[in-house]
């Protein structure tokens, strides 16, 4: 018999995003990750601006008045079309795949910014990015912590856990 599992929106938001991104280190399905994390992202913002917390990095607030309508539908549209069909039963989509880099970047800075609580799987994929991508990020460590790995993600990811299990055990 299963047990019951009771949850708050926060708990749930950090179980759908460490989730989302071991499915990313492991390079599982792209459209599984984006329904993962969008669903988490879209908790998280909730919550952040319930606590009156500066808007999430892609928060339409941060975004020029004339473009806002265009650009929730950017960010909805992959969203709603995994999850609904009643509006195009026999629609496509073309997805791009690297939005799951910044939805998860966003998830994990909310979700501190929120909690203060340091997740490991969420630290690790911050570091991750920022190698990806120094050129968006303030870092002076970039490509060259990924030496070592050789570019490898789920190379990178394992190692880090074991790194952060051991830290957590000290």
């Amino acid at each position: 018999m299963n047990k019951e599992i009771t949850l708050t929106k926060l708990e749930a938001a950090k179980r759908q995003l460490e989730t989302a991104i071991t499915l990313y280190f492991n390079d599982a399905d792209p459209v599984s990750i984006h329904t993962l994390v969008s669903a988490s992202h879209e908790i998280l913002a909730a919550l952040n601006k319930e606590a009156g917390n500066t808007p999430t990095i892609i928060s339409d607030s941060l975004i020029n008045e004339g473009y806002k309508k265009e650009f929730r539908k950017w960010m909805k549209e992959p969203r709603n079309f995994f999850k609904h069909a009643d509006k195009d039963p026999k629609g496509a989509y073309t997805f791009y795949p690297e939005i799951n880099d910044f939805f998860l970047l966003d998830a994990c800075e909310t979700y501190q910014v929120l909690t203060g609580e340091k997740v490991p799987h969420f630290i690790i994929f911050r570091g991750w990015f920022n190698a990806q991508h120094p050129h968006i990020m303030k870092m002076e460590r970039g490509a060259e912590m990924l030496r070592d790995f050789g570019n490898n993600k789920l190379k990178f990811f394992s190692s880090q856990l074991a790194v952060s299990a051991v830290i957590r055990r000290s």
